[in-house]
């Protein structure tokens, strides 16, 4: 039995429009900050009082290419994955630092407006987000010369 877990879910909106990079190696990179906010009330003044936090996140592969062609500012997503600590060396400005991001091994898109999806659904007819089903984002199952695909 594992004596520790680094897991971090979150839920939240997406602070800006996602930009999606490559690797050499063509895998997808991308990353992102979810803003997440809560309401308190103050003892005090009895005033509700919303906080708001930022966190930040990366993703690879066909999870990134799915974010970043369906979702942009202020689209909810939830993602789940292990707390990374990561330290750069920028070689242009030659700056150093740390950075700590959730790696995201799970994702599900939950609200994203539906403004945006018209361009790909132009290509991708069947497509929508999975607002928490697993079906990879298919409406249903396509027939195909009369079986199921």
């Amino acid at each position: 039995m594992q004596r520790y877990l680094n897991e971090m879910t979150v839920l939240g909106d997406l602070l800006a429009d996602p930009c999606l990079h490559y690797f050499p190696d063509g895998t997808a990179v991308l990353r992102i900050t979810l803003e997440t906010r809560s309401e308190q009330r103050d003892e005090y003044t009895n005033e509700i009082v919303i906080s708001s936090e930022h966190h930040d996140a990366v993703l690879y592969g066909i999870q990134a290419e799915q974010v970043a062609w369906s979702m942009h500012q202020g689209d909810a997503l939830w993602l789940c994955g292990p707390l990374r600590r990561r330290h750069f060396l920028d070689g242009v400005t030659g700056r150093s630092g740390t950075v700590c991001e959730i790696e995201a091994r799970q994702i599900n898109i939950l609200r994203v407006k539906q403004s945006y999806l018209s361009p790909l659904l132009a290509f991708c007819p069947d497509w929508r987000p999975t607002n928490g089903q697993s079906n990879n984002g298919l409406r249903s199952q396509t027939q195909v010369s009369g079986r199921a695909a």
